[in-house]
């Protein structure tokens, strides 16, 4: 199996779970709490048929289309049943939460995530067993560069999907960590020997590089911020915009990658100041 089918999966587990949390949060009674229970089985019901979809061929593009179908057909399904079921018990309910937030996070989010797979570098899609892309020292370089920063992306894609934030300057930082997931994975590929010096040296320069890039993007962002009538009330409310410090931001994951290539490399005496 893929690491982006466990991936959709893990997420799409998350999307119903964010949704059954919200649904638990509001107050249903009587004839309206039998409905939830019913809706309630049909978002479980497409979690499990999204499980079953394989991805045929290496073609991510069909598989993702093929989750869409489902997830429209199911939506279909709901309204249906909220259908009879109103005129069974001369109600007036909606589709709720299952629709104005479970459907519409799962196409957003599936809709990022099959971006994401058409943007990502062969090294990484070509990858088949999930244990290898993970953050251990035991798996290549390239792989858990790649994890650490696939992480970041993903849950800020989650966060925007179930949450409706806006994507600001997320998009200028996925493009640039897209672009260093490429160059590492080019670099790997050159080499295919991590002990190798010189291969070391580039990776310590792509390391300072990013993390340079990285620091422009926030800077000029925050320039702008200070700039403005409102940017006080901006830089207190946003969120995804990372002007607060918080444990996903990306200046934090290339700091913690930059302390884990001088660990990994450490016997050859390099180290990334």
């Amino acid at each position: 199996m893929g690491i982006f089918k466990d991936i959709t999966h893990r997420y799409c587990q998350k999307i119903l779970a964010a949704y059954q949390l919200q649904a638990d949060e509001k107050t249903y009674k009587g004839k309206e709490a039998q409905l939830l229970i019913q809706r309630n089985e049909f978002a479980k019901c497409l979690i499990k048929k999204i499980k079953e979809i394989e991805v045929e061929d290496d073609d991510y593009t069909a598989y993702f289309e093929k989750i869409l179908k489902e997830i429209e057909s199911i939506s279909k399904e709901v309204v249906i049943a909220v259908k009879e079921y109103n005129k069974k018990n001369s109600t007036a309910f909606t589709t709720d939460l299952h629709e104005t937030f479970f459907t519409s996070s799962l196409n957003n989010f599936i809709n990022a995530l099959n971006d994401l797979v058409q943007n990502t570098p062969s090294p990484i899609t070509d990858i088949k067993d999930a244990s290898l892309f993970s953050n251990n020292r035991n798996v290549p370089w390239v792989n858990q560069f790649s994890f650490i920063l696939y992480e970041y992306i993903l849950e800020k894609e989650f966060d925007i999907a179930t949450n409706k934030v806006e994507r600001d300057i997320f998009d200028i930082k996925k493009r640039l960590i897209l672009k260093y997931i490429q160059n590492v994975g080019n670099l790997y590929r050159r080499f295919e020997n991590e002990d190798d010096t010189e291969y070391q040296e580039v990776m310590k320069a792509l390391l300072t590089s990013m993390s340079s890039e990285e620091k422009g993007i926030q800077r000029r962002k925050s320039e702008k911020n200070n700039t403005s009538y409102m940017s006080y009330f901006s830089q207190t409310l946003y969120k995804t915009s990372e002007i607060i410090i918080g444990k996903n931001q990306l200046g934090q994951k290339i700091e913690f990658l930059t302390r884990e290539f001088n660990e990994r490399t450490a016997k050859k005496g390099l180290e990334i100041k």
